[in-house]
């Protein structure tokens, strides 16, 4: 019985968090989905961006490790949370708005470092021309493991890891017109690699590399 009551209301709080999901509607998914573009700010033309190429092991040791350490490395390479362009020289850009929730109901808390994950793996795409359908999805399924992981742990809610997953996904597969994202690149290549698939934290795209 109370097997059955606990399956009950956990799919009671799945059904609940849908349907703030679904309240935000096509605006709030938008808002949802990760605002992080190149900064197409005048001021940030001056910004001297490293000559080499992405350091693909060191993006996805950072993309991998521990949540927790994550936030150390980008207290160190981002200590006042600058949302201006902040590029390392392995290619690795730290600049971050956090969750971009208009509700301001599901971005509090722990998810806020999943969120500024997310932002790095999106400006770092787009910072080193590996922006595409693949490599997007890719950082994406990055975020909702992220999200998970806090959730399975009890740092966020169930509402809260539902309606950012969710709206991450939603709103980065809008046109670019709709949701601010630049357009795609002509790249075809992903540069998440399975390392962490062993213990299925992270599968990449088919098709991607």
């Amino acid at each position: 019985m109370r097997k059955h009551r606990e399956v009950a209301v956990r799919s009671a709080r799945r059904v609940a968090a849908s349907a703030a999901v679904a309240a935000l509607g096509i605006t709030g998914l938008v808002g949802l989905a990760s605002t992080a573009h190149a900064d197409d700010d005048p001021s940030s033309s001056s910004v001297e961006f490293p000559a080499d190429s992405l350091n693909t092991e060191a993006f996805n040791r950072i993309m991998h490790e521990p949540l927790d350490e994550f936030a150390q490395e980008e207290q160190t390479n981002n200590p006042t949370g600058s949302n201006d362009p902040i590029v390392d020289g392995n290619g690795i850009r730290w600049d971050t708005d956090g969750c971009s929730d208009p509700t301001g109901q599901f971005g509090g808390g722990d998810a806020r470092i999943a969120c500024e994950r997310h932002d790095v793996a999106f400006r770092t795409l787009q910072q080193n021309d590996l922006w595409n359908a693949d490599s997007m999805n890719d950082a994406n399924r990055n975020f909702t493991d992220d999200l998970s992981g806090l959730q399975q742990g009890g740092r966020i809610s169930e509402t809260q890891e539902i309606a950012l997953g969710a709206g991450a996904g939603v709103g980065s597969n809008l046109p670019s017109s709709v949701n601010g994202l630049p357009s795609y690149d002509g790249s075809t290549d992903s540069p998440f690699d399975d390392q962490a698939g062993d213990d299925g934290v992270f599968q990449p795209s088919e098709g991607a590399r």
